[in-house]
Protein backbone atom coordinates (compact mmCIF):
# COMPACT_ATOMS: atom_id res chain seq x y z
CA UNK A 1 0.00 0.00 0.00
CA UNK A 2 1.39 3.37 -1.02
CA UNK A 3 -1.18 5.75 0.44
CA UNK A 4 -4.58 6.09 2.11
CA UNK A 5 -6.96 9.01 1.67
CA UNK A 6 -10.67 9.80 1.38
CA UNK A 7 -12.13 9.68 -2.10
CA UNK A 8 -11.97 13.20 -3.50
CA UNK A 9 -10.83 14.69 -0.17
CA UNK A 10 -7.48 15.56 1.31
CA UNK A 11 -7.02 15.76 5.08
CA UNK A 12 -8.14 19.40 5.29
CA UNK A 13 -11.75 18.85 4.12
CA UNK A 14 -14.30 18.08 6.85
CA UNK A 15 -17.83 18.46 5.46
CA UNK A 16 -19.36 15.03 4.88
CA UNK A 17 -16.01 13.36 5.43
CA UNK A 18 -17.21 10.27 7.28
CA UNK A 19 -19.72 9.47 4.51
CA UNK A 20 -17.04 9.28 1.83
CA UNK A 21 -15.23 5.95 1.29
CA UNK A 22 -11.51 5.52 1.79
CA UNK A 23 -9.34 5.35 -1.29
CA UNK A 24 -6.23 3.15 -1.13
CA UNK A 25 -3.42 3.38 -3.64
CA UNK A 26 -1.85 -0.06 -4.02
CA UNK A 27 1.44 -1.07 -5.64
CA UNK A 28 1.30 -4.66 -6.93
CA UNK A 29 4.22 -7.06 -7.34
CA UNK A 30 3.91 -6.61 -11.11
CA UNK A 31 4.65 -2.90 -10.74
CA UNK A 32 1.09 -1.90 -11.58
CA UNK A 33 -0.51 0.75 -9.35
CA UNK A 34 -4.26 0.63 -8.76
CA UNK A 35 -6.78 2.30 -6.44
CA UNK A 36 -9.50 0.61 -4.44
CA UNK A 37 -12.18 1.95 -2.10
CA UNK A 38 -13.15 0.71 1.35
CA UNK A 39 -15.66 1.46 4.11
CA UNK A 40 -13.00 0.97 6.80
CA UNK A 41 -9.24 0.53 6.96
CA UNK A 42 -7.11 -1.44 9.43
CA UNK A 43 -3.49 -0.50 8.86
CA UNK A 44 -1.56 -3.58 10.00
CA UNK A 45 1.31 -3.01 7.58
CA UNK A 46 3.96 -3.51 10.25
CA UNK A 47 7.29 -1.74 10.50
CA UNK A 48 9.81 -4.14 8.95
CA UNK A 49 10.28 -2.02 5.83
CA UNK A 50 11.19 1.08 7.87
CA UNK A 51 14.13 0.21 10.14
CA UNK A 52 15.60 2.60 12.68
CA UNK A 53 18.86 4.30 11.65
CA UNK A 54 22.22 3.06 12.95
CA UNK A 55 22.81 6.21 14.98
CA UNK A 56 21.72 6.30 18.63
CA UNK A 57 20.44 9.83 18.00
CA UNK A 58 17.82 8.54 15.56
CA UNK A 59 19.74 9.69 12.49
CA UNK A 60 21.92 7.90 9.98
CA UNK A 61 25.60 8.19 10.93
CA UNK A 62 27.78 10.49 8.88
CA UNK A 63 29.11 8.84 5.74
CA UNK A 64 26.35 6.25 5.45
CA UNK A 65 25.72 6.83 1.75
CA UNK A 66 29.24 5.82 0.75
CA UNK A 67 28.99 2.44 2.52
CA UNK A 68 25.31 1.63 1.86
CA UNK A 69 26.27 -1.47 -0.15
CA UNK A 70 28.06 -2.85 2.93
CA UNK A 71 24.99 -2.66 5.18
CA UNK A 72 22.30 -5.33 5.48
CA UNK A 73 18.81 -4.92 6.86
CA UNK A 74 17.80 -6.85 9.99
CA UNK A 75 17.45 -10.65 9.80
CA UNK A 76 19.39 -11.46 6.62
CA UNK A 77 19.20 -15.07 5.44
CA UNK A 78 22.73 -15.82 6.60
CA UNK A 79 22.61 -19.59 6.11
CA UNK A 80 20.54 -19.42 2.92
CA UNK A 81 20.46 -17.02 0.00
CA UNK A 82 22.75 -14.47 1.71
CA UNK A 83 25.41 -17.02 2.64
CA UNK A 84 27.92 -15.98 -0.06
CA UNK A 85 27.75 -12.40 1.20
CA UNK A 86 28.74 -13.28 4.79
CA UNK A 87 30.94 -16.37 4.38
CA UNK A 88 34.59 -15.68 5.18
CA UNK A 89 33.93 -12.11 6.26
CA UNK A 90 33.87 -10.10 9.47
CA UNK A 91 30.35 -8.86 10.24
CA UNK A 92 29.43 -6.28 12.86
CA UNK A 93 25.88 -6.74 14.15
CA UNK A 94 24.43 -3.53 15.58
CA UNK A 95 21.46 -3.79 17.96
CA UNK A 96 20.44 -5.24 21.30
CA UNK A 97 17.16 -7.00 20.59
CA UNK A 98 15.95 -10.37 19.37
CA UNK A 99 16.56 -9.60 15.69
CA UNK A 100 20.23 -9.08 16.56
CA UNK A 101 20.27 -12.27 18.63
CA UNK A 102 18.94 -14.42 15.79
CA UNK A 103 21.49 -12.97 13.36
CA UNK A 104 24.34 -13.49 15.82
CA UNK A 105 23.40 -17.15 16.25
CA UNK A 106 23.29 -17.82 12.50
CA UNK A 107 26.57 -15.98 11.90
CA UNK A 108 28.24 -18.02 14.65
CA UNK A 109 27.03 -21.20 12.99
CA UNK A 110 28.33 -19.97 9.63
CA UNK A 111 31.71 -19.28 11.26
CA UNK A 112 31.97 -22.97 12.17
CA UNK A 113 31.21 -24.00 8.60
CA UNK A 114 33.09 -21.30 6.68
CA UNK A 115 36.72 -20.48 7.53
CA UNK A 116 37.46 -16.80 8.13
CA UNK A 117 33.92 -15.84 9.20
CA UNK A 118 33.96 -13.68 12.34
CA UNK A 119 31.32 -11.80 14.31
CA UNK A 120 31.36 -8.65 16.45
CA UNK A 121 28.32 -7.46 18.39
CA UNK A 122 28.02 -3.70 18.88
CA UNK A 123 25.56 -2.46 21.52
CA UNK A 124 25.14 1.07 22.80
CA UNK A 125 24.23 0.16 26.40
CA UNK A 126 26.36 -1.64 28.97
CA UNK A 127 24.30 -4.81 28.51
CA UNK A 128 21.88 -6.22 25.95
CA UNK A 129 19.04 -6.44 28.46
CA UNK A 130 16.38 -7.61 26.01
CA UNK A 131 18.48 -10.62 25.03
CA UNK A 132 19.37 -11.72 28.56
CA UNK A 133 18.60 -15.32 29.43
CA UNK A 134 16.20 -15.63 32.35
CA UNK A 135 14.86 -18.80 33.93
CA UNK A 136 11.78 -16.79 34.90
CA UNK A 137 10.88 -15.88 31.33
CA UNK A 138 7.44 -17.33 30.60
CA UNK A 139 8.28 -17.30 26.88
CA UNK A 140 10.64 -20.26 26.80
CA UNK A 141 11.74 -19.66 23.22
CA UNK A 142 12.82 -16.14 24.12
CA UNK A 143 14.78 -17.38 27.14
CA UNK A 144 16.44 -20.05 25.01
CA UNK A 145 17.49 -17.43 22.48
CA UNK A 146 19.20 -15.40 25.18
CA UNK A 147 20.92 -18.45 26.60
CA UNK A 148 22.31 -19.47 23.20
CA UNK A 149 23.74 -15.99 22.64
CA UNK A 150 25.27 -15.98 26.12
CA UNK A 151 27.03 -19.29 25.51
CA UNK A 152 28.42 -18.06 22.18
CA UNK A 153 29.73 -14.88 23.80
CA UNK A 154 31.30 -16.84 26.67
CA UNK A 155 33.00 -19.20 24.23
CA UNK A 156 34.49 -16.34 22.23
CA UNK A 157 32.48 -17.12 19.09
CA UNK A 158 30.97 -13.63 19.32
CA UNK A 159 33.06 -10.61 20.29
CA UNK A 160 31.09 -7.96 22.20
CA UNK A 161 31.78 -4.24 22.29
CA UNK A 162 29.37 -2.48 24.60
CA UNK A 163 28.76 1.20 25.30
CA UNK A 164 29.42 1.91 21.62
CA UNK A 165 27.43 4.69 19.92
CA UNK A 166 28.08 4.99 16.19
CA UNK A 167 29.01 8.46 14.95
CA UNK A 168 30.50 7.96 11.51
CA UNK A 169 31.12 5.21 8.97
CA UNK A 170 33.68 5.30 6.18
CA UNK A 171 34.69 3.00 3.34
CA UNK A 172 37.99 1.19 3.59
CA UNK A 173 39.74 -0.89 0.90
CA UNK A 174 38.08 -4.05 2.27
CA UNK A 175 35.03 -2.90 4.17
CA UNK A 176 33.86 -0.29 6.66
CA UNK A 177 35.48 1.71 9.42
CA UNK A 178 32.88 2.21 12.16
CA UNK A 179 33.73 5.16 14.40
CA UNK A 180 31.88 5.55 17.66
CA UNK A 181 31.87 7.14 21.07
CA UNK A 182 32.75 4.69 23.86
CA UNK A 183 33.22 5.64 27.49
CA UNK A 184 34.00 9.24 26.53
CA UNK A 185 36.56 8.39 23.85
CA UNK A 186 36.46 7.72 20.12
CA UNK A 187 36.74 4.04 19.22
CA UNK A 188 36.97 2.29 15.85
CA UNK A 189 35.77 -1.09 14.62
CA UNK A 190 36.83 -2.42 11.22
CA UNK A 191 34.40 -4.81 9.55
CA UNK A 192 33.57 -6.11 6.11
CA UNK A 193 29.82 -5.81 6.61
CA UNK A 194 27.28 -4.30 9.01
CA UNK A 195 23.90 -5.80 9.92
CA UNK A 196 21.58 -3.05 11.16
CA UNK A 197 19.37 -4.78 13.75
CA UNK A 198 18.43 -1.52 15.43
CA UNK A 199 14.67 -1.91 15.53
CA UNK A 200 11.91 -0.39 13.48
CA UNK A 201 9.60 2.60 13.26
CA UNK A 202 6.21 3.09 11.56
CA UNK A 203 5.89 4.42 8.03
CA UNK A 204 3.64 7.45 8.50
CA UNK A 205 4.28 9.00 5.09
CA UNK A 206 1.62 6.75 3.54
CA UNK A 207 -0.92 8.22 5.98
CA UNK A 208 -0.28 11.90 5.28
CA UNK A 209 -3.87 12.48 4.07
CA UNK A 210 -5.48 10.63 7.00
CA UNK A 211 -6.24 12.37 10.29
CA UNK A 212 -4.18 10.79 13.05
CA UNK A 213 -3.75 11.27 16.78
CA UNK A 214 -0.36 9.82 17.70
CA UNK A 215 1.79 10.15 20.78
CA UNK A 216 4.62 12.58 20.12
CA UNK A 217 7.22 10.30 21.73
CA UNK A 218 6.36 6.71 20.81
CA UNK A 219 4.41 7.50 17.60
CA UNK A 220 1.70 5.07 18.69
CA UNK A 221 -2.04 5.84 18.98
CA UNK A 222 -2.27 8.37 21.79
CA UNK A 223 -4.54 6.30 24.03
CA UNK A 224 -2.32 3.24 23.65
CA UNK A 225 1.03 4.97 24.10
CA UNK A 226 1.02 5.22 27.93
CA UNK A 227 0.42 1.45 28.11
CA UNK A 228 3.48 0.55 26.01
CA UNK A 229 5.99 3.36 26.57
CA UNK A 230 9.37 1.53 26.67
CA UNK A 231 10.66 4.08 29.18
CA UNK A 232 8.13 2.68 31.65
CA UNK A 233 7.15 -0.83 30.59
CA UNK A 234 9.90 -3.40 30.88
CA UNK A 235 7.97 -6.64 30.22
CA UNK A 236 4.50 -7.94 29.39
CA UNK A 237 2.81 -5.31 31.51
CA UNK A 238 0.56 -4.04 28.72
CA UNK A 239 -3.09 -3.84 29.72
CA UNK A 240 -5.76 -5.41 27.48
CA UNK A 241 -6.73 -2.99 24.74
CA UNK A 242 -8.75 -3.03 21.55
CA UNK A 243 -10.71 -0.81 19.20
CA UNK A 244 -11.17 2.03 21.71
CA UNK A 245 -7.43 2.63 22.11
CA UNK A 246 -6.64 2.09 18.43
CA UNK A 247 -9.26 4.13 16.59
CA UNK A 248 -8.15 7.41 15.08
CA UNK A 249 -9.90 10.77 14.55
CA UNK A 250 -10.48 9.55 10.99
CA UNK A 251 -13.72 7.55 11.38
CA UNK A 252 -13.33 3.82 10.67
CA UNK A 253 -9.55 4.03 10.45
CA UNK A 254 -7.40 1.94 12.81
CA UNK A 255 -3.70 1.19 13.27
CA UNK A 256 -3.09 -2.34 14.56
CA UNK A 257 -0.34 -4.91 14.95
CA UNK A 258 3.31 -3.99 15.32
CA UNK A 259 2.69 -0.61 13.69
CA UNK A 260 0.33 0.31 16.53
CA UNK A 261 3.29 0.13 18.92
CA UNK A 262 5.09 2.88 17.01
CA UNK A 263 8.73 2.83 18.11
CA UNK A 264 8.17 0.65 21.17
CA UNK A 265 10.07 -2.67 20.84
CA UNK A 266 7.73 -4.71 23.04
CA UNK A 267 5.10 -6.02 20.61
CA UNK A 268 3.97 -9.66 20.78
CA UNK A 269 1.85 -11.36 18.11
CA UNK A 270 -0.82 -12.30 20.67
CA UNK A 271 -1.45 -8.60 21.18
CA UNK A 272 -2.00 -7.99 17.47
CA UNK A 273 -4.43 -10.90 17.12
CA UNK A 274 -6.59 -9.56 19.93
CA UNK A 275 -6.42 -6.00 18.59
CA UNK A 276 -7.76 -7.06 15.19
CA UNK A 277 -10.44 -9.30 16.71
CA UNK A 278 -11.74 -6.36 18.76
CA UNK A 279 -11.70 -3.96 15.79
CA UNK A 280 -13.52 -6.37 13.48
CA UNK A 281 -16.18 -7.00 16.13
CA UNK A 282 -16.69 -3.24 16.47
CA UNK A 283 -16.96 -2.77 12.69
CA UNK A 284 -19.55 -5.57 12.69
CA UNK A 285 -21.59 -3.72 15.30
CA UNK A 286 -20.89 -6.29 18.02
CA UNK A 287 -20.03 -3.91 20.85
CA UNK A 288 -20.09 -6.63 23.52
CA UNK A 289 -17.37 -8.69 21.85
CA UNK A 290 -15.44 -5.61 20.79
CA UNK A 291 -15.25 -4.45 24.40
CA UNK A 292 -14.51 -7.87 25.92
CA UNK A 293 -10.77 -7.75 25.26
CA UNK A 294 -8.88 -10.76 26.57
CA UNK A 295 -5.11 -10.43 26.63
CA UNK A 296 -2.73 -12.55 28.69
CA UNK A 297 0.93 -11.66 28.28
CA UNK A 298 3.96 -13.12 30.07
CA UNK A 299 4.39 -11.14 33.28
CA UNK A 300 7.95 -12.30 33.86
CA UNK A 301 11.04 -12.48 31.77
CA UNK A 302 13.71 -10.34 30.24
CA UNK A 303 13.66 -6.60 30.27
CA UNK A 304 12.33 -4.88 27.16
CA UNK A 305 13.44 -1.35 27.85
CA UNK A 306 16.66 0.31 26.83
CA UNK A 307 17.27 1.37 30.43
CA UNK A 308 20.03 -0.85 31.77
CA UNK A 309 18.99 -0.01 35.32
CA UNK A 310 15.77 -1.99 34.86
CA UNK A 311 16.64 -5.67 35.17
CA UNK A 312 13.48 -7.74 34.86
CA UNK A 313 9.82 -7.77 35.69
CA UNK A 314 10.36 -9.84 38.74
CA UNK A 315 13.47 -8.16 40.14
Amino acid sequence: MQAVTRQGMDRTRSLGRSAVPFQLRVLHDSGEITEVTARAVIDASGTYSTPNPLGSNGLDPLGLAEVADRISHALPDVLGRDRPRFAGRHTAVVGAGHSAANTLITLAKLAVEEHGTTVTWLIRNDTAARVSASEDDELRGRASLGERVRRLVDSGAIAVIDGFEIIRVARTPHGVDIAGSRRGAVAHVDADLIVAATGFRPNLEMLREVRLDLDEIVEAPRRLAPLIDPNVHSCGTVEPHGFAELQQPEPNFFIAGMKSYGRAPTFLLATGYEQVRSIVAWLDGDMANASAVQLTLPSTGVCSTGDASVQSCCS
